[in-house]
């Protein structure tokens, strides 16, 4: 267990530092307040909350990057992955997870903000942006593109939808208000999936033009890994074993793996949201002279096959295109398989194994190329037996090579 605090002390203590060095610069360019256009490279971020400022370079290996915020540009675009405008004007404030009170809650600030580009058609845009508060979708229309917020409001009774009444208006300018999008209006939820599907039928943009000018890529990947499972078996220092002289083993034995990872944005690939299945063998042994009667050698050994699933959360703090450094963790679910248990004759005791478990899982590693990584794995203590003669536990750490499939 000290190990396992030691390195969540070392993975806390780097994550600012790694998250505050890393960049990630990407083809694009700025449109400044002036109407003028600058191509270069942008520090594409996974833009959690909507970014008050770029880092911009006009060559990729300058050394130094100028800074823009709201005040310098009108408009950016990171090449088909993502752009922002300049938005001046009302912002509401009320916070849609409060049900508390039965009135509407209609207060906002007047602020400047980039807000992000989801569609631009011929007729309607749509945008988005997010704060500590919420997230927000605007819409503007053609000609002029002026956004206006779509409201959604929480009260105790329920939502108050005025969004839809709002998209009714846009559909209806743009002679597209017919019973199929009346239906699908009234039924549009106030997410980015809903509102875009809206927007592209009044725009007559499809999926697939949709995905000519955004990024297409995989929202999924695969992976495999192999490398050395180290387990540490233990008796309770208050049990019968260790009393008569039973001690700790370790292990060092294969392991292999094989997950799949969800990307919350595709395009960063930053916070990933991983399942894995993995199989370790393990093993304990221990041979001594008994302090108990008979006083005599005994030997103990078993063989151990852990087969695990286990949810993860990663999260790359470095995360250059084929330089990436990681942390993460997650719940492991374990069944156990036991083999060719030995107890010594002289000693009338027996194992009683324990088949399952689950434990907590904690993993860093640095991903040196496009496809490979080392990755150290820390599992918190699980039980290998139930009680009995035996009380043994274990804690395992894992050092392996992962493939990532592309």
């Amino acid at each position: 267990m000290k190990q396992f605090y030691k390195t969540l002390l070392l993975l806390t203590s780097l994550m600012p530092v790694l998250a505050s060095a890393q960049s990630n610069y990407k083809p694009g360019y700025v449109v400044t307040m002036k109407g003028d256009t600058i191509r270069g490279f942008i520090d594409f971020r996974e833009w959690n909350i909507s970014p008050k400022a770029i880092d911009f370079k006009t060559s990729a290996g300058d050394k130094e990057s100028k800074r823009y915020d709201v005040s310098q540009v009108n408009y950016f675009s990171v090449d088909k992955l993502e752009s922002f405008q300049r938005y001046s004007g009302p912002i509401s404030t009320d916070n849609v997870n409060d049900v508390s009170t039965d009135n509407r809650d209609t207060s906002f600030r007047m602020d400047t903000v980039f807000l992000r580009v989801i569609e631009k058609g011929s007729k309607v845009a749509l945008y988005s942006y997010r704060d500590e508060i919420k997230i927000r979708y605007f819409v503007a229309d053609n000609p002029d593109y002026q956004p206006k917020e779509l409201i959604f409001r929480v009260t105790r009774d329920g939502s108050i939808n005025t969004y839809r009444k709002q998209l009714s208006v846009y559909a209806f300018k743009f002679n597209e208000l017919n019973d199929e999008m009346i239906a699908q209006i009234g039924r549009a939820e106030y997410t980015e999936g809903d509102l875009l599907e809206i927007a592209g039928k009044i725009n007559h943009i499809n999926k697939s033009d949709y995905a000519k000018s955004h990024y297409n890529g995989a929202s999924f990947n695969f992976f495999v890994g192999a490398g050395v499972n180290v387990t540490n078996t233990s008796p309770d220092p208050s049990g019968s074993y260790y009393y008569a002289g039973g001690r700790a083993y370790t292990s060092y034995l294969p392991a292999v793996s094989f997950g799949a990872n969800f990307f919350a944005n595709p395009a960063t690939r930053q916070l990933q949201f991983r399942i894995e299945l993995s199989a370790a063998q393990s093993k304990y042994t221990n041979a001594y002279i008994s302090t108990v009667s008979p006083y005599a050698l005994v030997q103990y050994s078993y063989n151990e096959l852990a087969l695990s699933i286990s949810p993860q959360i990663i999260y790359n703090f470095y995360n250059a295109e084929n330089f990436k450094v990681f942390a993460g963790g997650g719940l492991q679910l374990t069944h156990y398989v036991f083999s060719n248990p030995h107890v010594d004759s002289s000693i009338d005791e027996a194992y009683v194994f324990n088949t399952s478990d689950n434990n907590f899982i904690i993993k860093a590693g640095v991903q040196f190329t496009k496809n490979l990584a080392i990755v150290y794995d820390y599992e918190s203590n699980v039980a290998a037996t139930r009680g009995g003669y035996f009380k043994l536990s274990s804690t395992g750490q894992r050092i392996s090579l992962n493939f990532f499939f592309r």
